[in-house]
């Protein structure tokens, strides 16, 4: 037991603790809790920044994020033993990772699905949080309809307002997912990382919906093989509009939020629903 919460199967590990099926007093409905006991200082913190930042965003039923339906945190009396907690949320029946079949060429669908996620990211950014780790697997769906794509997993964002001198991230380390995360997050440090590390990593993410290939780096170039090209041209505009504005190795040059790319994604979507393919 959690609080109220009685654990069932386990459905995943991850950094920070496990995450189980969780079902409360005789209801059909099950949910995911996501259990801790934390020792270590550094993951201690990040958990309780995790918490503060999805449950705020949660309390103003942020569209497009994963809502918390229970959480609790407490600081156990002896240092040693770090943090206890957990976080409940609806149980996900995929993420985007799992639907790599479903999406991969499909063009207004992926697109329909990056809107939701971006206009997630947006809310986040208008709160002062930067996710910091948008990948496949932390986009998850309620149902099988796969209509609202809700962004999940907070446990290394940045809150813009904490000082500098409270960040957890060291200088020099790296924080992010591998093939999705922007360059200034591969060399590390804080005062580099803004809100357009999150629009690089939306746009690797949207490249990876189409193609289930992953981009390296910032090779637009090769971002579509020729026989895609010729299957649907509208790939030719989302290069030329979302990834090429997006996937930009200085952070300077790229666009710098997130609700500049909604708007973008929104409007290439609106022009291909316009003009439909002969």
């Amino acid at each position: 037991m959690v609080g109220q919460w009685a654990l069932g199967e386990r459905l995943g590990r991850g950094g920070q603790g496990s995450v189980y099926l969780a079902a409360r007093g005789e209801g059909p409905e099950f949910a995911a809790a996501k259990v801790l006991n934390l020792s270590r200082p550094k993951k201690r913190a990040r958990f309780l920044q995790e918490v503060e930042a999805h449950a705020s965003l949660s309390a103003r039923k942020a569209p497009n994020i994963i809502p918390i339906i229970d959480h609790d945190v407490h600081e156990l009396s002896e240092p040693e033993d770090g943090v206890e907690g957990y976080i409940v949320m609806p149980r996900a029946k995929w993420s985007l990772e799992d639907l790599t079949d479903l999406y991969r060429g499909r063009v207004e669908l992926c697109l329909e699905t990056f809107i939701g996620i971006t206009n997630g990211i947006a809310t986040a950014h208008r709160e002062g949080v930067i996710h910091r780790d948008i990948k496949p697997a932390n986009v998850l769906f309620l149902d099988l309809s796969c209509r609202e794509p809700l962004v999940s997993d907070f446990g290394i964002c940045l809150l813009k307002e904490t000082a500098e001198t409270a960040r957890i991230t060291d200088v020099g380390e790296s924080v992010g997912a591998r093939w999705f995360m922007a360059p200034e997050q591969e060399v590390g440090g804080m005062s580099d990382i803004q809100f357009s590390a999150d629009v690089y990593a939306l746009g690797k993410l949207l490249h990876y919906m189409l193609t289930a290939r992953h981009l390296p780096r910032e090779k637009l170039s090769d971002a579509f093989t020729e026989p895609e090209l010729r299957n649907d041209v509208r790939l030719i505009v989302i290069q030329e509009e979302i990834l090429a504005r997006a996937i930009v190795e200085d952070p300077t040059a790229r666009l710098q939020t997130s609700s500049e790319l909604l708007t973008i994604g929104l409007e290439v979507l609106r022009s291909f629903r316009r003009a439909p393919r002969s």
